[in-house]
Parts: C-alpha cells; sequence; structure tokens
C-alpha cells in the first residue's frame, strides 16, 4: 500500500505531518542523498506529498541538496541531472564520555553517529574526584575545539563511568574510583553541559556499542564482560540495557561465591611479572607469557578463566543470551581463554551461547556513550507518535536534562 499506507486512519493532520517528515528524514539518515523520485518511492509517498515534505524540511534546516555523486537511482538518464537531497548530519552533535581508572574519553560526533574529534587525557587510579572531573572537563574541551564547536552547542551527551549508577545519573558504589561514591554526575557537570545528559555504568555503554558498530551487531539479547583486573558485565535485552531497580542489575561480582572478586589474583601473583610493573598492563604480560608457552603463565590463564566462567554462567542461566561479548584487557588475548571459559559452560549451561572477543577494544564504553547520546535526540526529535510539529534543529536543540 503506498502513500505511507497513508492516510492512518482519522490521524490528526498534525501528526500525519510529522510522520511524514520523520519518514523522509528517516529514508536520507538510511539510504543517502536521493533524488526526489526515488526519495518518495522509498517513503512510500506520492511524488507531490514528497515534495511538499522536502521544501518544509529544506525551509527547517533538516535537510539540503547535496552534490551529485552518480547513481542509476538518483540521476535522470537524460536532461539535467535530479537534484539530490540529504539529511543535514552536520546540524547538530552529541557526545559521549567515558570516565575510567586510568584515563578519561570524551567523543564528539553528529547526527549521524560520525566521529569528527576525540580527546583522551590519563588520569591516575588514585585520583580524586576534583582531579577526575577536572580531566574530564579538559577533555571535553579539547574534542570541542577540534570539532568546532563549543561544549554549550552540544545537543545531548552520554556519560559513562564505573560503578553502580541510580536512574537519576549518581553514583551509587564505586570500588574503583575514590571518592566516587555518592557522586552526582549530572550536577557536576550542569555547568558545562548545559544539555540533556544521560549517566551509565561503563559496561552497559560498551554493550550497546558492541550492538551497534562492534561485535554484536544485529543483536539483541547479550551480556558484556569486561575481564581484566576489574570484572563488571552489562546486559542487554531486547536491545535495551538492564539497570534492574536500582541500576545495579547484572552486579553478580558481589557474590563472593562466584570467584570474580579473585580472579585477577590468579594473574597477579604469576612470579616473575616484575618490579613496577603498572596494573594495567599485569593482565597482557600474563597472556603473552601464555601463548609463549610460559607454563606457569597457561596455569593462571586457566585458573582465571576457570574462575571468570563462574560468572558467565550464572549470567547465561539467568537471561539465556544470543552472544557473550569479551572485553577488556581479555579481549586482546581471547584466543587463549575461549577454550577453557567454553568447555566450562558446556558442562553447567542448557545452551551455551556464541562467545566472540570485543571488537572495539579500549573506544568501547566511550563509542557507547556516544550511541546513548544519538538515542537522546531520536526520542527527542524523532519519535513519531508526539503530535506536534517537527521542530527545526536551529535553536532548538537542547532538551531538559535528564
Amino acid at each position: 500500500m503506498n502513500e505511507l499506507a497513508v492516510t492512518i486512519k482519522g490521524a490528526d493532520p498534525v501528526l500525519l505531518r510529522r510522520i511524514r517528515a520523520l519518514t523522509v528524514l528517516s529514508t536520507l539518515r538510511s539510504a543517502g542523498p536521493l533524488a526526489l523520485t526515488p526519495l518518495a518511492a522509498r517513503s512510500g509517498l506520492s511524488r507531490p506529498v514528497a515534495q511538499t515534505v522536502v521544501d518544509e524540511l529544506t525551509g527547517t534546516g533538516w535537510i539540503d541538496t547535496a552534490a551529485d555523486d552518480t547513481g542509476t537511482d538518483t540521476v535522470r538518464s537524460v536532461g539535467r541531472p535530479a537534484r539530490l537531497f540529504r539529511f543535514r548530519s552536520e546540524a547538530g552533535h552529541v557526545a559521549g564520555i567515558d570516565i575510567g581508572a586510568h584515563s578519561v574519553s570524551a567523543a564528539i560526533s553528529d547526527l549521524a553517529g560520525t566521529l569528527r574529534a576525540q580527546s583522551r587525557i590519563t588520569v591516575s587510579p588514585g585520583d580524586g574526584a576534583d582531579a577526575r572531573l577536572a580531566a574530564t572537563r579538559t577533555a571535553i574541551a579539547n574534542a570541542a575545539r577540534d570539532a568546532g564547536i563549543e561544549p554549550a552547542d552540544l545537543w545531548s551527551v552520554g556519560l559513562a563511568t564505573t560503578g553502580v549508577v541510580d536512574h537519576a545519573g549518581r553514583v551509587v558504589k564505586s570500588v574503583a574510583l575514590p571518592e566516587w561514591s555518592g557522586l552526582d554526575l549530572g550536577a557536576a557537570f550542569a555547568d558545562t553541559l548545559p544539555c540533556a545528559l544521560h549517566v551509565e555504568n561503563d559496561c552497559r555503554a560498551a554493550a550497546l556499542a558492541e550492538r551497534w558498530q562492534g561485535a554484536a551487531q544485529g543483536t539483541d539479547d547479550l551480556v558484556y564482560i569486561h575481564a581484566g583486573l576489574r570484572t563488571g558485565t552489562g546486559v542487554l535485552v531486547n536491545g535495551k540495557p538492564l539497570r534492574g531497580y536500582s541500576g545495579a542489575a547484572g552486579e553478580i561480582g558481589a557474590m563472593s561465591a562466584l570467584g570474580w572478586a579473585e580472579a585477577p589474583m590468579h594473574l597477579i601473583s604469576l612470579p616473575g611479572l616484575g618490579a613496577g610493573i603498572a596494573p594495567e598492563e599485569v593482565a597482557e604480560r600474563v597472556f603473552t607469557r601464555a601463548r609463549a608457552g610460559d607454563p606457569l603463565a597457561q596455569a593462571a590463564v586457566e585458573r582465571f578463566s576457570t574462575a571468570l566462567a563462574q560468572g558467565i554462567v550464572a549470567l547465561c542461566l539467568t537471561f539465556d543470551p544470543q552472544l557473550v561479548v569479551l572485553g577488556g584487557g581479555i579481549s586482546r588475548s581471547a584466543d587463549i581463554v575461549l577454550g577453557h571459559i567454553t568447555e566450562e559452560l558446556e558442562r553447567v549451561c542448557i545452551r551455551v551461547p556464541r562467545i566472540v572477543a570485543s571488537a572495539l577494544d579500549r573506544e568501547a564504553v566511550v563509542l557507547g556513550a556516544v550511541r546513548i547520546a544519538l538515542d537522546m535526540v531520536d526520542e527527542r526529535f524523532f519519535t513519531p507518535g508526539v503530535a506536534e510539529p517537527l521542530a527545526p534543529p536551529q535553536g532548538h536543540a537542547r532538551a531538559g536534562r535528564g
């Protein structure tokens, strides 16, 4: 059925106008620049209606004409080339922020999710809250400068951090960062970022990133495991992060019987690691030695993998994921741990999910934070069921904080 199946029987005219506009925008966002005729066909609209919608969206600044890059469905075979219309992804920008123990990162993206700038600043695990927040503000300012904007120009921000984060954006508990428990991160950045801001646990953000651009694309039910000297997890159910009542869903590391808290000790206690080795380098050093055939390192990796598998078993039996993604330091050495983990799962699980290494490595958390920010823009501007005209991008972008 054509014309967007359209006249959605009895639909409010304003709502119908919004749905048509969003349909055209969605088509251009996914298909790229199109001439009017193929745009109308792909949108399910008649050509005259599509022309009206294109004129409105051009006038409000959501779309404009694009240079002709050729293509059989965008260029007329006779006469002048057809005008191509494109979504103006540069109309706005969002940011993703990753606040970790060893570094803080900020990434700026346009509305299509294309990164325009990124800044990473090294911090110390022992830094207090003030120093870590100051480094984060510097990373935001650096990334915004490199993207050619001001932090105040951002439409939305996703901020990811280690620890249990409640629905209001407050860090309920953090064992990795000093002075972090009880911190209201939304309030801490209210002056720097006067836009919509959502705070999320870093492992949940990483899970979103893997589904968006990484090893879990097309997967709605997955478990993300961050493993190294710190172990954490993020669970997606039906494509959405599972947070629970207080934000503590999936925090199975609190169960001492599972052995996650002690798992890193199997790596740290390996003899011969060398004095003064940085904590974040321990796992990689042990995995390298195991890969080279060191029997002590291989035994340590096996003990570590077995302990890690106990928690993965509990998560798989509880959530029945389609996929398990291994992230953190372990992702770079998945070749020597996957066998041990799979054996443990096969021994206990009713169904063993596929287990893969992260495709995003250190970028997973900040990319997940970008995805969160983009989702906020989608919800603000591109939700079809709101009976009001589609707001123009200029001057109307910054929604309330949340």
